[in-house]
Protein backbone atom coordinates (compact mmCIF):
# COMPACT_ATOMS: atom_id res chain seq x y z
CA UNK A 1 0.00 0.00 0.00
CA UNK A 2 2.84 2.36 0.80
CA UNK A 3 4.41 1.72 -2.62
CA UNK A 4 1.11 2.53 -4.33
CA UNK A 5 0.92 5.90 -2.61
CA UNK A 6 4.49 6.75 -3.67
CA UNK A 7 3.79 5.89 -7.30
CA UNK A 8 0.65 8.03 -7.42
CA UNK A 9 1.16 10.69 -10.19
CA UNK A 10 1.98 14.17 -8.92
CA UNK A 11 0.36 17.34 -10.29
CA UNK A 12 2.40 19.08 -12.98
CA UNK A 13 4.21 22.02 -11.24
CA UNK A 14 3.59 24.39 -14.12
CA UNK A 15 -0.17 24.04 -13.75
CA UNK A 16 0.06 24.88 -10.05
CA UNK A 17 2.02 28.06 -10.81
CA UNK A 18 -0.43 29.20 -13.42
CA UNK A 19 -3.36 28.67 -11.07
CA UNK A 20 -1.64 30.63 -8.30
CA UNK A 21 -0.83 33.53 -10.62
CA UNK A 22 -4.39 33.57 -11.95
CA UNK A 23 -5.84 33.67 -8.45
CA UNK A 24 -3.49 36.50 -7.51
CA UNK A 25 -4.57 38.47 -10.56
CA UNK A 26 -8.22 38.10 -9.63
CA UNK A 27 -7.54 39.29 -6.10
CA UNK A 28 -5.44 42.20 -7.37
CA UNK A 29 -8.02 43.42 -9.86
CA UNK A 30 -10.60 43.53 -7.05
CA UNK A 31 -8.44 45.39 -4.52
CA UNK A 32 -10.54 48.52 -4.98
CA UNK A 33 -14.18 47.89 -4.18
CA UNK A 34 -16.33 50.43 -6.08
CA UNK A 35 -19.61 51.58 -4.59
CA UNK A 36 -20.88 51.89 -8.20
CA UNK A 37 -19.13 51.60 -11.56
CA UNK A 38 -21.94 53.40 -13.40
CA UNK A 39 -23.38 56.76 -12.43
CA UNK A 40 -26.61 58.13 -13.91
CA UNK A 41 -27.14 61.87 -13.58
CA UNK A 42 -29.14 64.68 -15.10
CA UNK A 43 -28.83 68.43 -15.44
CA UNK A 44 -31.32 71.27 -15.41
CA UNK A 45 -31.98 73.19 -18.65
CA UNK A 46 -29.02 75.48 -19.43
CA UNK A 47 -26.96 74.10 -16.51
CA UNK A 48 -23.34 74.73 -17.49
CA UNK A 49 -21.60 71.88 -15.63
CA UNK A 50 -22.19 68.78 -13.53
CA UNK A 51 -20.08 67.41 -10.66
CA UNK A 52 -20.23 63.85 -9.32
CA UNK A 53 -17.94 61.20 -7.81
CA UNK A 54 -17.16 57.49 -7.99
CA UNK A 55 -16.53 56.18 -4.46
CA UNK A 56 -14.46 53.13 -3.49
CA UNK A 57 -12.59 51.43 -0.67
CA UNK A 58 -9.36 49.44 -0.57
CA UNK A 59 -10.42 46.02 0.69
CA UNK A 60 -7.01 44.40 0.22
CA UNK A 61 -4.34 43.92 2.88
CA UNK A 62 -1.82 46.25 1.20
CA UNK A 63 -1.68 49.88 0.05
CA UNK A 64 -2.94 50.58 -3.47
CA UNK A 65 -1.68 53.50 -5.57
CA UNK A 66 -3.61 55.13 -8.40
CA UNK A 67 -1.19 55.68 -11.26
CA UNK A 68 -3.41 57.28 -13.87
CA UNK A 69 -6.98 58.46 -14.48
CA UNK A 70 -8.15 59.17 -18.04
CA UNK A 71 -11.50 59.99 -19.65
CA UNK A 72 -13.01 59.32 -23.07
CA UNK A 73 -13.79 63.01 -23.75
CA UNK A 74 -12.22 66.40 -23.05
CA UNK A 75 -15.66 67.46 -21.76
CA UNK A 76 -15.16 65.20 -18.73
CA UNK A 77 -12.40 65.75 -16.16
CA UNK A 78 -11.62 63.16 -13.46
CA UNK A 79 -9.28 63.31 -10.47
CA UNK A 80 -8.69 61.13 -7.36
CA UNK A 81 -8.74 62.78 -3.94
CA UNK A 82 -5.25 61.32 -3.29
CA UNK A 83 -2.83 58.88 -4.90
CA UNK A 84 -2.30 56.07 -2.34
CA UNK A 85 -4.90 54.31 -0.18
CA UNK A 86 -4.10 52.19 2.87
CA UNK A 87 -5.90 48.87 3.55
CA UNK A 88 -9.50 49.60 4.50
CA UNK A 89 -9.26 53.26 3.44
CA UNK A 90 -11.97 54.86 1.31
CA UNK A 91 -11.52 57.29 -1.57
CA UNK A 92 -13.27 58.94 -4.51
CA UNK A 93 -12.70 59.91 -8.12
CA UNK A 94 -14.29 63.32 -8.65
CA UNK A 95 -15.67 64.01 -12.14
CA UNK A 96 -16.60 67.32 -13.75
CA UNK A 97 -18.73 67.34 -16.91
CA UNK A 98 -18.89 70.51 -19.02
CA UNK A 99 -22.35 70.69 -20.57
CA UNK A 100 -21.76 73.51 -23.07
CA UNK A 101 -24.48 73.57 -25.73
CA UNK A 102 -25.06 69.84 -25.58
CA UNK A 103 -28.48 68.22 -25.37
CA UNK A 104 -29.61 64.62 -25.06
CA UNK A 105 -28.11 61.53 -23.40
CA UNK A 106 -24.32 61.33 -23.15
CA UNK A 107 -22.20 58.37 -22.05
CA UNK A 108 -18.59 58.92 -21.05
CA UNK A 109 -15.94 56.56 -19.66
CA UNK A 110 -13.38 57.03 -16.86
CA UNK A 111 -10.43 54.61 -16.78
CA UNK A 112 -8.58 54.22 -13.47
CA UNK A 113 -5.21 52.43 -13.49
CA UNK A 114 -3.57 51.28 -10.24
CA UNK A 115 -0.26 49.62 -9.33
CA UNK A 116 -2.04 46.27 -8.95
CA UNK A 117 -1.53 43.64 -11.69
CA UNK A 118 -4.49 44.01 -14.04
CA UNK A 119 -5.71 46.70 -11.66
CA UNK A 120 -7.69 48.76 -14.20
CA UNK A 121 -11.28 49.87 -13.60
CA UNK A 122 -13.58 51.19 -16.33
CA UNK A 123 -16.25 53.50 -14.95
CA UNK A 124 -19.24 54.84 -16.87
CA UNK A 125 -20.93 58.22 -16.53
CA UNK A 126 -24.36 58.70 -18.15
CA UNK A 127 -25.68 62.27 -18.25
CA UNK A 128 -29.12 63.34 -19.43
CA UNK A 129 -29.03 66.94 -20.67
CA UNK A 130 -32.48 68.40 -21.43
CA UNK A 131 -32.87 70.60 -24.48
CA UNK A 132 -33.54 74.27 -23.60
CA UNK A 133 -36.36 74.36 -26.16
CA UNK A 134 -38.52 71.84 -27.99
CA UNK A 135 -38.46 71.84 -31.79
CA UNK A 136 -41.47 70.08 -33.35
CA UNK A 137 -40.93 68.52 -35.77
CA UNK A 138 -37.15 68.46 -35.58
CA UNK A 139 -36.87 67.29 -39.18
CA UNK A 140 -38.93 68.25 -42.24
CA UNK A 141 -38.54 67.02 -45.80
CA UNK A 142 -39.75 67.47 -49.37
CA UNK A 143 -39.61 64.90 -52.13
CA UNK A 144 -37.63 65.88 -55.19
CA UNK A 145 -39.96 67.36 -57.78
CA UNK A 146 -42.74 68.21 -55.32
CA UNK A 147 -43.96 71.81 -54.88
CA UNK A 148 -41.61 73.92 -52.75
CA UNK A 149 -44.30 74.59 -50.15
CA UNK A 150 -43.53 76.38 -46.89
CA UNK A 151 -43.57 74.18 -43.79
CA UNK A 152 -43.90 75.23 -40.14
CA UNK A 153 -41.91 74.16 -37.09
CA UNK A 154 -43.08 74.96 -33.55
CA UNK A 155 -40.41 76.13 -31.09
CA UNK A 156 -41.23 76.34 -27.36
CA UNK A 157 -38.96 77.18 -24.42
CA UNK A 158 -38.57 74.32 -21.93
CA UNK A 159 -39.85 74.49 -18.35
CA UNK A 160 -39.80 77.98 -16.87
CA UNK A 161 -37.18 79.29 -19.28
CA UNK A 162 -37.84 82.41 -21.30
CA UNK A 163 -35.72 82.35 -24.44
CA UNK A 164 -36.01 85.27 -26.83
CA UNK A 165 -35.22 84.05 -30.35
CA UNK A 166 -34.25 86.83 -32.71
CA UNK A 167 -33.23 85.22 -36.00
CA UNK A 168 -33.15 82.00 -38.03
CA UNK A 169 -30.37 81.23 -40.49
CA UNK A 170 -30.16 78.32 -42.94
CA UNK A 171 -26.75 76.67 -43.36
CA UNK A 172 -27.42 76.33 -47.09
CA UNK A 173 -28.69 79.09 -49.39
CA UNK A 174 -31.04 76.57 -50.98
CA UNK A 175 -33.50 77.27 -48.14
CA UNK A 176 -35.41 80.34 -46.97
CA UNK A 177 -36.34 80.62 -43.27
CA UNK A 178 -38.36 83.18 -41.36
CA UNK A 179 -39.14 83.39 -37.65
CA UNK A 180 -42.54 84.31 -36.20
CA UNK A 181 -43.03 85.31 -32.55
CA UNK A 182 -46.18 83.83 -31.03
CA UNK A 183 -45.46 84.55 -27.35
CA UNK A 184 -42.18 86.33 -26.71
CA UNK A 185 -39.75 84.20 -24.75
CA UNK A 186 -42.02 81.16 -24.82
CA UNK A 187 -43.39 80.22 -28.24
CA UNK A 188 -42.13 80.77 -31.80
CA UNK A 189 -42.88 79.44 -35.26
CA UNK A 190 -40.20 78.74 -37.81
CA UNK A 191 -41.39 78.85 -41.42
CA UNK A 192 -39.04 77.27 -43.93
CA UNK A 193 -39.08 76.21 -47.58
CA UNK A 194 -36.59 75.24 -50.30
CA UNK A 195 -36.08 77.59 -53.20
CA UNK A 196 -36.47 74.58 -55.50
CA UNK A 197 -36.95 70.83 -55.18
CA UNK A 198 -35.14 69.71 -58.30
CA UNK A 199 -32.07 68.33 -56.52
CA UNK A 200 -31.52 66.62 -53.15
CA UNK A 201 -30.04 68.98 -50.56
CA UNK A 202 -29.90 68.95 -46.76
CA UNK A 203 -29.37 71.80 -44.31
CA UNK A 204 -29.80 72.92 -40.71
CA UNK A 205 -31.81 75.93 -39.65
CA UNK A 206 -30.05 77.64 -36.73
CA UNK A 207 -32.20 79.65 -34.35
CA UNK A 208 -30.33 82.17 -32.23
CA UNK A 209 -31.77 83.33 -28.95
CA UNK A 210 -30.95 84.57 -25.44
CA UNK A 211 -32.29 83.47 -22.09
CA UNK A 212 -34.02 86.47 -20.51
CA UNK A 213 -32.69 86.22 -16.94
CA UNK A 214 -29.03 85.53 -17.66
CA UNK A 215 -28.57 86.82 -21.20
CA UNK A 216 -26.96 83.50 -22.06
CA UNK A 217 -26.96 82.67 -25.76
CA UNK A 218 -29.07 79.66 -26.70
CA UNK A 219 -28.62 78.03 -30.12
CA UNK A 220 -31.34 75.64 -31.30
CA UNK A 221 -31.44 73.71 -34.58
CA UNK A 222 -34.02 72.20 -36.92
CA UNK A 223 -33.12 70.06 -39.93
CA UNK A 224 -34.50 70.14 -43.47
CA UNK A 225 -33.89 68.17 -46.63
CA UNK A 226 -35.05 67.55 -50.17
CA UNK A 227 -34.69 63.92 -51.13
Amino acid sequence: MERARQNRPRPFPGKICRLVVFAACIASSEALDWKATTLNAGTAPLQSALDAAFEFSNRSSRPVAILDVTTSCSCLLAQPDKTTYAPGESGRISVHFTVGDRGGLYERTVTVRTDEPQGTANLTMRIEVPEPASVTPGNVAWKAGDPADEKTIEVRSAGDLEIVFSRAVATDEAYVARLETVVEGRHYRLHVKPKATGLPVSAAIRLYGKEKKTGREVPVSAYVRVW
